[in-house]
């Protein structure tokens, strides 16, 4: 069976299925301390399915955080030279890998854990990160950049389209900020100044008044 017939057949199956409203997810997302949708698998459209795979290289070893259905997965890892896809779900793996059987590819190593408490592979160069309703951006940040990942590829701050963030470059201060948009590495975004440079690039910072909110420093 092909990626993309497989792919198929995961996409109507998860779709039907619809996992996460089964009983007993609440305790299963409050045990893992998982708050609101953050453990909830949410299925994106193929346009953010082919932008992130048209960042993907043959020599890349990928982490995708948040598998799901694994849809994405098996994509990557026909792009990539290893993809390692972790999915806290086990119904939702479960039902993915059943769909996969044999047709596993070798090079796609699935991980039934909490990514929050999974250390970061060797080797990893790229990161996806698909979650709107991420609740530990700055964890999975800090942790990537220690393992020496260089990319990751996320909606997670801005709630739409994809991202890019180069981990290898440092932010600047918040306070160095005059005029524009900024984005930080704890997941927060805004606006400084008084809207006169509305179409500037988003200038990435390391601290913002949203860290002291939620005690990051």
């Amino acid at each position: 069976m092909g990626t993309e017939e497989t792919v198929q057949r995961l996409r109507a199956l998860t779709e039907a299925g619809r996992l996460q409203f089964r009983g007993g997810l609440r305790r299963f997302a409050e045990r893992h301390e998982l708050s609101d949708w953050e453990g909830w698998f949410s299925p994106y459209d193929e346009a953010i399915y082919q932008a992130v795979l048209s960042h993907i290289g043959s020599e890349d070893v990928v982490l995708d955080i948040g598998a799901g259905d694994l849809r994405l997965g098996l994509r990557t890892a026909e792009r990539a030279e290893r993809v390692y896809a972790v999915e806290v779900n086990p119904l939702l793996l479960a039902q993915a890998l059943d769909i996969i059987g044999l047709d596993l590819p070798r090079n796609l190593h699935v991980i039934c854990a909490n990514a929050l408490d999974l250390s970061i592979p060797a080797g990893v160069s790229v990161a996806v990160l698909l979650m709107r309703h991420c609740n530990h951006f700055r964890v999975y940040v800090d942790r990537l950049q220690a393992a020496g990942c260089r990319r990751l590829l996320t909606n997670a701050r801005w709630r739409t389209g994809l991202e890019v963030i180069d981990l290898t470059t440092p932010g600047v201060a918040f306070e160095d900020v005059k005029e524009g948009w900024y984005a930080c590495r704890c997941g927060a975004t805004g606006y400084v100044g008084h809207g006169e440079s509305p179409e500037t690039f988003p200038v990435e910072v390391v601290s913002c008044p949203a860290c002291a909110d939620q005690d990051i420093t």
